[in-house]
């Protein structure tokens, strides 16, 4: 007789792995008991060799892959330390798993579309929506038919889901809900993080870039998918039964792909609500404030619980208390230390869209400094030429002018909706002096072509971008005009390295700020470096980054929380601002 334990650990709670747990309680003839260690899920069993062979097949074959799970292992032990208390407190959100897929999602199976069938393992028929649980097959089967001829097809229930053959005039036409994965290796460039997180249980939003002169697929990037419910996994396999590898995916819930930072996948900001989630980080340090609201996410401390809740309503309520767009940053940073015993002597890199991109310190008195701020570039291009030819890029930027009058055009053309103080305006204007094609001039079009380009660059090595910093009263920004005509010069030397031009702007920046970080090490010492922000997507960007910096630093990502979202109402808590009553101060 064994005792063992097999063991599942993950960045973050995986709710279906602890009904699995519950699951096994039920298994007769064996000794089992189920913990859960943060988030470790364990099951453990005594009993003979040949019975404790047969769970870990069965266990293997259950447990499918997370895109959270880190780690897995058997372990020979002395004694359990679980029990025999179910484990499930979130909420199940899969409709599938492994036992009944092949049943109702295969078009061999004699059960072929039957989206009601009962699966003992993850009871997902209990969680189909109002509106799919009397769909038959031949109801699927015309709206299917509606959509060949057709060519769109809006789905019944919640959220409002359009699926469409062509793509549509909106930057959701380059969402895809992908039907035949066999093809999706000849279609995309795509790394093995990529396919195993399109096949996990979560079904997540992956963005990937398309092969090199597809017909169809003329976009720089796109945001790619698996069925992710009982229903379009039926639709998917009849659409594969009819020769389509995608569809367009259009949904009044946005997109939001995961990102790949640091090794792991990250999440940017979830579109969950009214789900409540308790945090159980590491240094649960009391904070400043008892409530803070972000973005239609409120953070509350109570009785030495952490938790936050996304709840679209509190956008226009007026109790809570509003974060700065030039305080964004300070929060993920006290968010991003939570998880870790390290909570001085550190800096965030926080870019993000929607935010001031900014390095902040804290140094080992817990003192806050603004290092470097990002500045407001301008917002048209009628300014943006003005600016550089009154700095001393005017030369460069003549010869620009004149060797490409078309792209100096398009640079006059340009107009950027608020805010500009952010790598994504920098990059569209990169993109626009490279000569890179993008469908209109939006800041998004052209930032996904340079990023794009990028990808697309083979080697390691590129031309050295000049990323200068000023010096202002307070703290650090950058001569944007230097960058952008450092940038200018390169092209005018050499018309055929886009591709390397644009990699060099990410990894050229990657390099800057390894030097600045190595500067304030040698000030008052840097012990770890958070990452955050939404910019971190970017793939060329985060991977340079981590080559350059973390070389020497270690860089900390807080995956329990998005990197551009629910961390920043949770780092508001720790904000030292004061608020009134109404706003959660504490007294």
């Amino acid at each position: 007789m064994r005792n063992i334990r097999f063991e599942f650990t993950c960045s973050r709670p995986v709710p279906l792995y602890a009904h699995l747990c519950d699951q096994y309680l039920k298994i007769e003839g064996l000794s089992i008991t189920i913990g859960l260690n943060k988030f470790t899920y364990f099951i453990e069993a005594r009993g003979d060799l040949k019975s404790l062979g047969q769970l870990a097949d069965q266990i293997a074959q259950d447990f499918l892959l997370s895109v959270w799970l880190i780690d897995s292992q058997i372990l020979l032990i002395d004694t359990p330390i679980g029990s025999r208390t179910p484990l499930t407190s979130s909420i199940v959100e899969q409709e599938f798993c492994q036992i009944c897929v092949p049943q109702f999602g295969d078009n061999q199976s004699p059960q072929f579309g039957d989206i009601g069938l009962t699966c003992e393992c993850c009871q997902g028929q209990t969680r189909l929506q109002e509106d799919h649980r009397y769909l038959s097959y031949a109801d699927i089967s015309a709206l299917v038919d509606t959509l060949l001829s057709q060519k769109a097809l809006t789905l019944p229930g919640l959220p409002a889901i359009t699926l469409s053959l062509d793509p549509g005039v909106s930057s959701s036409q380059n969402n895809l809900l992908i039907c035949n994965p066999n093809n999706l290796n000849a279609l995309f460039h795509l790394q093995e993080h990529h396919v195993l997180a399109l096949s996990s249980i979560e079904k997540p939003w992956i963005t990937a870039r398309p092969v090199c002169n597809h017909s169809k697929l003329t976009a720089p990037l796109y945001n790619l998918h698996f069925a992710h419910n009982r229903l379009l996994i039926v639709i998917a396999e009849r659409l594969k039964q009819k020769g389509i590898t995608w569809v367009y995916y259009y949904s009044n819930n946005p997109v939001t792909p995961l990102a790949w930072v640091e090794s792991g996948w990250c999440e940017l900001k979830s579109t969950k609500q009214n789900q409540p989630i308790f945090l159980p980080f590491a240094n649960m340090i009391e904070p400043l404030h008892d409530e803070a609201c972000y973005s239609g996410v409120t953070a509350k401390w109570n009785k030495g619980k952490l938790s936050c809740c996304s709840d679209i309503k509190t956008l226009e309520a007026d109790t809570f208390s509003h974060i700065d767009s030039k305080d964004a940053a300070t929060c993920a940073l006290h968010a991003g230390s939570l998880e870790y015993s390290q909570q001085k002597n550190c800096a965030v890199l926080y870019f993000s869209q929607h935010n001031t991109n900014q390095i902040v310190t804290l140094d080992g008195k817990r003192n806050l400094e603004l290092f470097f701020s990002f500045p407001e570039l301008p917002s048209t291009g009628y300014d943006i030429y003005y600016q550089l030819e009154q700095s001393s890029q005017r030369q460069v930027l003549e010869k620009f002018k004149h060797s490409y009058p078309q792209d100096y055009i398009r640079l006059l053309d340009l107009h950027f909706d608020k805010p500009t103080d952010n790598l994504q305006t920098l990059w569209a204007i990169a993109a626009v002096i490279l000569g890179l094609p993008s469908k209109s001039l939006s800041k998004k079009a052209l930032s996904d072509a340079l990023i794009s380009s990028a990808m697309s660059h083979r080697g390691v090595n590129a031309p050295r971008i000049d990323y200068p910093l000023t010096r202002g009263e307070a703290h650090r920004s950058l001569n944007w005009c230097k960058t952008l005509g450092c940038l200018m010069s390169f092209r005018l030397a050499d018309d055929k390295e886009h591709h390397k031009l644009a990699f060099g702007m990410q990894d050229s920046l990657a390099d800057f700020i390894a030097n600045w970080i190595e500067h304030l090490d040698q000030n008052f010492g840097i012990k770890s470096v958070i990452l955050a922000g939404d910019e971190f997507a970017n793939q060329v960007l985060s991977q340079r980054i981590s080559l350059r910096l973390g070389k020497n630093f270690p860089l900390k990502v807080n995956r329990q929380l998005d990197i551009d979202g629910n961390n920043l109402a949770i780092g508001a808590l720790y904000l030292n601002k004061r608020r009134s009553k109404t706003q959660g101060a504490r007294r």
